[in-house]
C-alpha cells in the first residue's frame, strides 16, 4: 500500500505512480515506478512453486485517499483567494481554523471552490429550467388523463342511467302485458308509485305490519281513505317479484267472500307491489299460538267450526268453481286472515298454480315441491305431483291446530312429537284424542260439544291419509263441516 502520509511519496521529485485511463470507464491501469518513491509492496495468490530470485510478478497496488477539506487559515486574509468564505473555527477539530464557506455555499473539494448550493451541479439555471419543464409536462399529462377519465365516468353514468330508465320502462310494460294476458275477465287496478308512497308514508317502519320470506307488508291509506295492506317483494329478490306477479294473476281470476280481495298492484317501482283489502284481526296462527294477553280472547269452539267451514268453502271455490281450477299449495294457519267480525279469508297465493285444461285431464301437475314443512303433502313431496288433494292434506293440519291449539311444527315438544301430524296419528290410534284437545275448549264443553270435536278430529284424520286417493275432496270436507255445525246449532236451539 502507498499511504497518503508516506514521506517518500510526498517529497519525491519524481512521481511514484502514473494513472492512465483505459478503454473502460471502470477499469484503470496504475503503473508503479521503482525509482523516485518508497512503497510497501505485498503479493497475494503467489504460485506455490515460485522460487525466490525469479522475476517478481507485476505488483498490484491499492491507493487510498480522502477528499481535501477546506484550507487551514489563521487570519481572514488567508481566505481572500477562496471566494465566499471566512476564516472560522473548524467544528470538528477544536483550535483549528479553516476557510469555511458562507451560508448558501457548499465546499466543492474537487474544484477547491465554495459553490452556491443552488447551482451545485454547474449549469444550474438550465437544469432547473429543464426540471421545471419536466414537472410542468407531467402535471399537464396527469391533468389531461384525469380529465379524460372524468369525462368517461360522466358519459358512462349518463348512459347507465339512460339504460336503467329504458330497462325499467320495458319491465313495467312487460309486467302490465303479463298481467293483462293472464287476467281472465278482470284486471287489477294499476296504482302509481306516488300513490303508494303517500299511502304508506314512504314505506315508514311505523306502518310495517308483517314480514316474510317474500318481503314485507305495510298498512296504507289511499287518497280516498280506503285502508289497505300493501305487500312489497324484497329488493333484488327476483323470486319474490315472481311470486307477487303470480299472486296478482291468481287473484284476478277469483271472487269469493272467503278469499282475500285484491284491490290492485303497482309495477312501476323497483319492487312489484300488491294492494289488498286490509284485514285487521291478524292471522289464525296469531289467535291459536301467540300469547297476546288481553288483545284477543281464546276462540270458542263454535267460532272455530265456522272458521274451518269458511276456509273449506274458499278452497272448494278454488278447486271446483274457478276456471281454470287453482291449487293454493301453501294452506296454513298463518295464511288465514281474520277480519273485524273474525270471518276467515284465505290469503297468500304466491305459490298457487292455475291448472290448465291440458293438465286437468290428469288432475295433477308435475312441479318442484314447495310449501311449508308440517303442512306439506308427503306424496307431493315424494313424487312432485301437485293435486287438489295436496291442499286437502294441508287443510287437515289446520283442523288439528283448531282442535288442539298446537303448532304444526314445534321443537319444544319431544323429538318424536315435533311434527303435529305424526304426534296426532299416534294419539288417535290409541283413541286418546280428547286428551290433547285444547283445555280451553273442554272447560265448558257439553257432551254434544265433545262429540263434534271427535267428529272434526276424524275428518282431519281422513284429510291426512297417506294415500291421496283416500282423502276426501274439499267440497266433501266443506259439506262435512257444515253438517257438524248443524249438529252444534241444533244443540244451541234446543237449549
Amino acid at each position: 500500500y502507498i499511504k497518503d502520509k508516506a514521506p517518500p511519496c510526498m517529497t519525491a521529485s519524481s512521481l511514484c505512480c502514473v494513472f492512465k485511463t483505459g478503454g473502460s470507464q471502470t477499469a484503470y491501469t496504475i503503473r508503479v515506478h521503482n525509482g523516485g518513491c518508497t512503497a510497501y509492496q505485498s503479493f497475494v495468490n503467489l504460485d506455490a512453486n515460485w522460487v525466490p530470485g525469479k522475476t517478481w510478478p507485476e505488483p498490484g497496488m491499492e491507493l487510498e485517499w480522502e477528499l481535501p477539506p477546506e484550507p487551514i487559515c489563521k487570519t481572514p486574509e488567508d481566505c481572500k483567494d477562496l471566494l465566499h468564505s471566512n476564516c472560522l473555527a473548524d467544528p470538528m477539530y477544536p483550535g483549528l481554523k479553516r476557510c469555511l464557506c458562507n451560508p448558501g455555499f457548499i465546499w466543492d473539494p474537487v474544484n477547491g471552490l465554495c459553490q452556491s448550493s443552488k447551482y451545485r451541479h454547474g449549469k444550474g439555471c438550465k437544469r432547473k429550467k429543464k426540471k421545471t419543464m419536466l414537472i410542468a409536462g407531467m402535471v399537464a399529462a396527469l391533468g389531461g388523463s384525469l380529465l379524460v377519465v372524468l369525462i368517461g365516468i360522466l358519459v358512462y353514468n349518463k348512459l347507465n342511467e339512460h339504460m336503467k330508465k329504458e330497462t325499467k320502462k320495458l319491465l313495467i310494460k312487460q309486467r302490465e302485458e303479463m298481467l293483462n294476458a293472464k287476467a281472465a275477465g278482470k284486471s287489477a287496478r294499476i296504482f302509481t308509485g306516488k300513490e303508494i308512497r303517500r299511502a304508506t308514508n314512504n314505506f315508514s317502519k311505523d306502518n310495517l305490519i308483517g314480514t316474510g320470506g317474500f318481503g314485507e307488508v305495510f298498512k296504507g291509506i289511499l287518497d280516498d281513505g280506503t285502508v289497505t295492506a300493501i305487500k312489497r317483494a324484497k329488493l333484488g329478490n327476483t323470486k319474490g317479484t315472481d311470486l307477487v306477479l303470480n299472486e296478482v294473476r291468481i287473484l284476478c281470476q277469483v271472487n269469493h267472500r272467503s278469499l282475500v280481495r285484491l284491490l290492485g298492484c303497482c309495477v312501476e317501482l323497483d319492487q312489484t307491489l300488491m294492494i289488498y283489502e286490509y284485514i285487521p284481526n291478524g292471522t289464525l296462527f296469531d289467535h291459536l299460538h301467540c300469547d297476546f294477553t288481553g288483545k284477543w280472547p281464546p276462540l270458542p269452539w263454535h267460532l272455530r267450526l265456522v272458521i274451518a267451514h269458511q276456509i273449506a268453502e274458499g278452497l272448494t271455490y278454488l278447486h271446483s268453481a274457478a276456471v281454470p281450477p287453482i291449487y293454493h299449495r301453501d294452506v296454513k294457519s298463518s295464511n288465514i286472515l281474520l277480519d273485524e267480525k273474525l270471518n276467515a279469508k284465505v290469503s297468500d297465493f304466491g305459490l298457487s298454480r292455475l291448472v290448465e285444461r291440458t293438465e286437468t285431464n290428469d288432475s295433477h301437475i308435475f312441479t318442484t315441491a314447495q310449501g311449508t314443512m308440517g303442512y306439506l303433502d308427503p306424496e307431493y313431496y315424494r313424487n312432485f305431483q301437485l293435486t287438489d288433494k295436496s291442499d286437502v292434506y294441508s287443510f287437515g293440519v289446520v283442523l288439528l291446530e283448531l282442535l288442539t291449539s298446537k303448532k304444526a311444527i314445534d321443537f319444544n315438544r319431544e323429538e318424536e312429537n315435533v311434527n303435529l301430524v305424526v304426534y296426532m296419528k299416534k294419539i288417535m290410534d290409541e283413541e286418546r284424542l280428547m286428551e290433547v284437545v285444547d283445555p280451553v275448549l273442554k272447560e265448558r264443553a257439553t257432551h254434544l260439544d265433545l262429540e263434534t270435536m271427535k267428529a272434526l278430529g276424524l275428518l282431519a284424520a281422513s284429510c291426512l291419509d297417506e294415500r291421496r286417493q283416500n282423502r276426501p275432496s274439499m267440497k266433501e270436507v266443506a259439506d262435512e263441516i257444515e253438517y257438524i255445525i248443524s249438529i252444534a246449532k241444533g244443540r244451541i236451539s234446543e237449549s
